[in-house]
């Protein structure tokens, strides 16, 4: 009687780390970004900025290709030490599909909304959450 109270919390030890072999044996999101063409920077207003409520002080239109199959949020972007939080970036699909400050799969014009900040016209880097450091050439 007291091998089956034994037995019982490792049969149930097993049972409840099943799920967790399967999430492991999934892996994580092996994505690449990479820019399709030149990235084109503009400071005047844009109609996109009204429609989702955004007040931005520069914007970037860039052809994106993400081969993976989840968005990838964008961390930050980095230019000369000036930091932009992946908060102050909104990302504006196709100039109608608001995906926050994430780029989302497959091959879109995305358009980058940037609040409070600017970029010079040169090299500035786009880190994202898989990792990856991406060059903009502005």
């Amino acid at each position: 009687m007291n091998k089956i109270y034994f037995i019982i919390p490792i049969i149930l030890l097993i049972i409840g780390l099943i799920p967790f072999f399967f999430v492991h044996l999934h892996g994580p999101n092996n994505s690449e970004v990479c820019i399709i063409g030149t990235p084109k920077v503009g400071y005047s207003y844009i109609p996109i900025e009204s429609e989702f409520h955004v007040n931005a002080s520069e914007y970037i239109n860039i052809t994106i290709k993400e081969t993976g199959n989840q968005a990838e949020a964008i961390c930050y972007i980095r230019q000369d030490g000036n930091t932009i939080p992946g908060f102050n970036v909104t990302v504006i699909v196709n100039g109608s599909r608001d995906y926050g400050s994430s780029i989302p799969p497959g091959i879109n014009n995305i358009t980058l909304l940037l609040t409070g900040y600017t970029l010079e016209n040169t090299t500035a880097y786009m880190y994202l959450e898989n990792g990856q450091n991406i060059e903009l050439n502005l």
